[in-house]
């Protein structure tokens, strides 16, 4: 019986497979612990072999005694391989593990590996839930429609399932073609026929080209945009902004919704901010080239509250406000790396000492990720280059959306409308005033009471 080899790599799935083969050896014979210390050091290589050197001359500089046991040596290993947020990742992947591109039985022996790993003891029925949920649509709605008692049986079936569509689908292709086959047989005097008159074919050519050219110079009145008319401009809504601020809009008009756009497309939150945000000085356009000045500008879920968005290639860091720190309580953690900044607020420069992990939402894509904690006024969330680079982001300069592959799945940010941003920095600016004149007005009763005592 060989003992497995272990180098050290922080791989936290490798080491904790090691120490299962290694409990597995255990159980054949019966070692005693010094011995099944010894044994599973034999096989240490590169830098597990170099860690464990410099831990026993660590103990002994400290006094401590030696690790003679096979529990101390997995409880000082996994404090070194393991990191402390694994076993939260696993619990997180599992509850967001879905099919996707994967066949039936690889989807259900990674969820099973990851309950083992995660230690997850649950009903079968509880199992049996997780499963049928992240399977894909096609197969879920047949295999819910049986009664199945074991786990086993209900993969055995989905099994069944998936291999049916993938036959069916085969024919299904295979009949298309054979009857645009017999089509095209059946047509062969028709073709012949355009062929013996030039003068029709030459007519049809001269109609196909006039059509498409006139729907080319077509021109909306409306947003002066070209390739439809006005009844049917994307661009319906008005507003009118008087003098005095105020804003008018038609209830009537359309803004973009999640019902317009595609199936992986992600569109901003509703609802009223978290916090005020500074609002922009001039009036929004709309139009052809309505996103050409801006920048992109959206709304998302964090800890259920709604919170601005700002995605920006020119910014070397994440960024969290301090202000929704505060708000929604999320605890921060000490920069490893201070620095100073000086670009983000009035305050003139200020220097950056803590981080936060900000876990967050926009439609179907949730994600997290570490941003530095800044008291900025522009937004509540600046996603910059570290999180363009980390999803492999493109960017469209057109239509400004941003698209990438998460998990499997395409993602693609749509940003707000420039007359959205607009009417949201209108309302946040009433409502920072609202603000300060509380804290103004909460400030002169602190100095009424301390002025009686």
């Amino acid at each position: 019986m060989k003992v497995p080899s272990f180098k050290g790599k922080l791989d936290p799935d490798a080491y904790i497979e090691w120490e299962t083969k290694m409990e597995f050896i255990f159980d054949c014979h019966e070692y005693s612990n010094r011995k099944k210390v010894k044994l599973a050091l034999v096989e240490f290589s590169d830098y597990a072999l170099t860690w464990w050197d410099q831990l026993l001359i660590t103990r002994r500089r400290n006094g401590e005694r030696p690790i003679e046991t096979w529990d101390e040596m997995k409880s000082v290993m996994r404090r070194r391989f393991v990191p402390s947020h694994y076993f939260r990742d696993l619990h997180n992947k599992l509850h967001s593990l879905k099919q996707g591109s994967k066949c039936v039985d690889d989807y259900f022996k990674e969820m099973e590996v990851m309950m083992v790993r995660a230690n997850i003891e649950e009903a079968p029925e509880a199992t049996m839930a997780r499963f049928l949920n992240g399977l894909n649509l096609e197969i879920r709605d047949r295999v819910e429609m049986q009664h199945y008692v074991e786990i086993e049986d209900m993969v055995h079936m989905a099994v069944k399932i998936e291999k049916q569509l993938k036959r069916g689908g085969g024919s299904r292709n295979n009949t298309w073609k054979a009857s645009t086959s017999k089509k095209s047989e059946n047509t062969p005097t028709s073709s012949s026929n355009s062929k013996s008159d030039p003068k029709t074919t030459n007519s049809s050519k001269g109609k196909t080209d006039s059509s498409t050219f006139r729907n080319r110079d077509i021109k909306c009145f409306k947003c002066q945009g070209r390739g439809h008319i006005a009844s049917q401009c994307p661009n319906k809504l008005t507003m009118v902004v008087r003098e005095n601020g105020e804003i008018e809009t038609d209830e009537s008009d359309s803004i973009v919704s999640p019902e317009d756009c595609s199936d992986d497309e992600e569109v901003a939150v509703q609802g009223d901010l978290l916090v005020a945000r500074r609002a922009l000085n001039n009036q929004s356009k709309e139009g052809d080239d309505a996103q050409r000045e801006n920048i992109f500008h959206t709304r998302c879920y964090v800890q259920g509250k709604v919170c601005s968005v700002i995605i920006d290639g020119g910014s070397c860091t994440n960024v969290a406000s301090t202000s929704m720190v505060e708000k929604l309580g999320i605890p921060t953690m000490k920069h490893q790396k201070p620095y100073k900044l000086q670009w983000l607020n009035d305050s003139g420069e200020v220097r950056i000492t803590k981080q936060v992990m900000v876990s967050f939402r926009i439609g179907r894509y949730e994600d997290e990720v570490l941003c530095d904690v800044v008291p900025m006024q522009a937004t509540h969330l600046l996603l910059g280059r570290p999180w363009q680079y980390d999803r492999h982001v493109s960017h469209d300069d057109f239509t400004n959306k941003y698209t990438f592959v998460y998990k499997t799945k395409p993602v693609t940010l749509v940003p707000m409308s420039p007359i959205q941003v607009y009417q949201d920095q209108v309302k946040l600016q009433q409502d920072a005033k609202k603000e300060s004149e509380g804290k103004k007005e909460s400030e002169k009763k602190k100095k009424m009471m301390n002025k009686k005592k």
